[in-house]
């Protein structure tokens, strides 16, 4: 067909008139049915208005007609993405590029592929073969910044977002992941300037909202992260990452009472707990070994790995078998120990959450443990659909799910004391005599020093997301009781000057000047980390929402630690974790208590070395004890299933 010939069906498809364009389309093959061009036509149309199957066959049609035209082969291959074949799209799209090496789409679009089957480094490298083609091209730049990204290459994908910014600068996709890039990085003030940018110039994606949410969050700004989160949902109403973000948040928030959390997480499951249940069959499973399945998108060096590790390490092989799901790209010598202690290891970052299902279905697991609740990166929608017939929920994560479908989640008496507890679970609550925790200190940490020839130094380690008002407020009042004290602070937030600006200018407000603070941004290095606790006398714990991590690691550089006891499981983990320990008396249950244990503390400067040496000795650090007790209560809710379905 001519030019002239096809200009009426390309104008009605480019004027959204599908159905004019289908008509024309198809007239013109009845007088011509052998006209390629009509056909492919024909396919676009189709796309457009859903019909994928029968838009792959009139590219085929298409292709048999002409295969020389490699512009068929890329719409072939689209098709063929869209509808999930990304290894036939792969074949298609590379055929396409070698009939039309001068078309920088079709590496742009053979490159998507390659990211979606996840083979980052061939999707890098056909970004790049694009912009060779065409330099001035933002889309492959914002793609190749986004597997950059994902491969951890901050640097490579902040470059590639501004150089398509250079070409496109309201481009809200490249705006809203550079300003991720940058908060990742620790630039924050400027993360948040992006996000805001790539609202203003499409206010109608969700995206940005979130994005903007989760700096805002990052930066102890609370409300407005609510109010941004809320702003995603309302244009996302489905997307259950979104809600999850809003769930977390609520966790930090001093305002949120127990009811109202409560309520929140009941509604997540009450929107996303869709379609029927599994009905799994139970017949020979768990005999002789009861299969564990455990999830998470935190194995590496990450807090939720130095709880789960010597858990995983020390289950009864005997009794026992333990499948690892990991999220993680890349990974680290973390890692690598984690999979070395499971008896099978599988990687999951790349699959979705129908695939995932699916895997542990395959591998049979009877018992699967949620490591991540509503943090990032979870699978909630794994567990919402059931997948094993037993399900748990540990660490990771401060409060219920909200799941029905999530049985059982694993805490202890101190944690969540019987009562009121129970009540704002979804869950059966499985209590561990030991405690629910158990930490593995990083290797080669250093030998806890006392330092004496400086001032007496306060200090706190925590996510600056639970540096709330009434925290700044006693810290404060900790500050001007003891006119000599120092604060010093450490998160990965702080390196950002916008954020240590507002801190600064919060405690001033107070009547505490700047000269008293010591500000400390994210230590690349694990071992500086745990060295930097030796310029802390006594470290102070966040509340409502406690620490975990950093609790166990200033007992283990023989630091003490002073938290406030809560009514919530957030805000009772330092309550357990002392009382475990063995120092009951660091336990404030309001302000004025916690004020005095840590000015009594800082004045009494007890023996690090014997901090340490009791901490080893309790139960946090009994991998032995404390995976006993796990395994006597999977074990007898495994037997409560099994007698359910009798």
């Amino acid at each position: 067909m001519t030019e002239s010939g096809i200009e009426p069906i390309r104008n009605a498809l480019e004027q959204g008139n599908t159905v004019e364009a289908e008509k024309l389309a198809r007239n013109t093959l009845e007088r011509d049915p052998e006209d390629a061009l009509v056909h492919a036509y024909l396919g676009a149309i189709q796309m457009k208005r859903g019909a994928v199957a029968d838009a792959l066959q009139s590219y085929r049609v298409a292709i048999e007609l002409q295969p020389e035209v490699g512009v068929f082969h890329n719409e072939f291959g689209n098709a063929l993405a869209a509808s999930g074949e990304f290894e036939e799209a792969t074949g298609a799209l590379t055929t396409a590029a070698e009939l039309s090496p001068e078309v920088a789409e079709i590496r742009n679009n053979l490159g998507n592929v390659h990211r979606a089957l996840g083979d980052r480094a061939a999707a890098a490298e056909c970004y790049r073969a694009a912009l060779a083609i065409r330099a001035e091209y933002p889309e492959a730049l914002t793609n190749l910044g986004v597997v950059l990204q994902e491969s951890d290459d901050l640097d490579g994908a902040e470059l590639a977002y501004r150089g398509a910014l250079v070409l496109d600068g309201e481009n809200p996709f490249a705006l809203t992941h550079l300003g991720v890039v940058l908060a990742a990085k620790g630039e924050l003030t400027a993360a948040e300037l992006a996000h805001l940018s790539a609202i203003a110039s499409n206010p109608k994606l969700a995206g940005p909202y979130n994005n903007l949410g989760i700096v805002l969050k990052d930066q102890g700004r609370l409300d407005s992260a609510l109010e941004a989160y809320e702003k995603a949902i309302g244009l996302s109403p489905n997307d259950s990452s979104l809600r999850s973000n809003v769930l977390l948040a609520r966790c930090c928030s001093p305002r949120v009472d127990e009811a109202h959390l409560f309520a929140e997480h009941v509604a997540f499951a009450e929107r996303f707990e869709t379609g029927s249940e599994l009905e799994p069959n139970l017949t020979g499973r768990g005999d002789p070994l009861l299969r564990i399945g455990y999830v998470s998108p935190d194995f590496y060096s990450h807090s939720v790995a130095s709880f789960a590790e010597p858990i995983i390490a020390a289950h009864d092989r005997v009794r026992f078998h333990v499948t690892c799901y990991s999220d993680v790209i890349g990974g680290d010598a973390v890692t690598q120990r984690v999979r070395s202690a499971a008896d099978a290891w599988r990687d999951t970052a790349d699959s979705n959450d129908e695939d995932l299902h699916r895997q542990i279905i395959e591998d049979r697991i009877d018992v699967l443990i949620d490591l991540a609740g509503h943090t990032a990166d979870n699978r909630m929608g794994v567990f919402a659909r059931r997948a094993a017939p037993v399900q748990v929920s540990w660490i990771g994560y401060p409060a219920t799910t909200g799941l029905s479908r999530m049985d059982y989640r694993v805490t202890d008496s101190l944690a969540d004391p019987k009562g009121d507890a129970d009540r704002w679970h979804t869950e059966t609550l499985l209590r561990l005599e030991p405690g629910f925790l158990c930490y593995r200190p990083p290797d080669d940490t250093p030998i806890p020093v006392t330092k004496y020839d400086r001032p007496p130094t306060f200090g706190s380690f925590n996510n600056f997301a639970k540096v709330n008002d009434k925290v700044i407020d006693t810290w404060s009042e900790l500050l001007i009781s003891e006119p000599q004290s120092r604060l010093l602070l450490k998160c990965r937030q702080l390196a950002d000057e916008g954020t240590r600006d507002r801190l600064q200018h919060a405690f001033v407000a107070r009547g505490v000047g700047p000269e008293r603070l010591i500000l400390q941004g994210r230590i690349r290095s694990r071992e500086a980390h745990m060295a930097l606790y030796g310029e802390v006398d006594v470290a102070l714990d966040t509340f409502p929402y406690n620490g975990t991590t950093t609790t166990c690691e200033a007992l283990w550089m023989g630091v003490p630690v002073v938290t406030m006891s809560g009514e919530r499981h957030a805000a009772r983990v330092g309550d357990s974790l002392l009382s475990r320990a063995g120092w009951p008396e660091w336990i404030a249950r309001d302000t004025s208590q916690y004020i005095e244990a840590a000015r009594r503390l800082v004045a009494e400067r007890p023996k690090r070395e014997d901090i340490r040496d009791r901490l080893a000795e309790s139960s946090i650090m009994d991998a032995g004890a404390v995976t006993g007790a796990f395994e006597a209560a999977l074990g007898e809710a495994w037997r409560r299933r099994c007698g359910q379905s009798a």
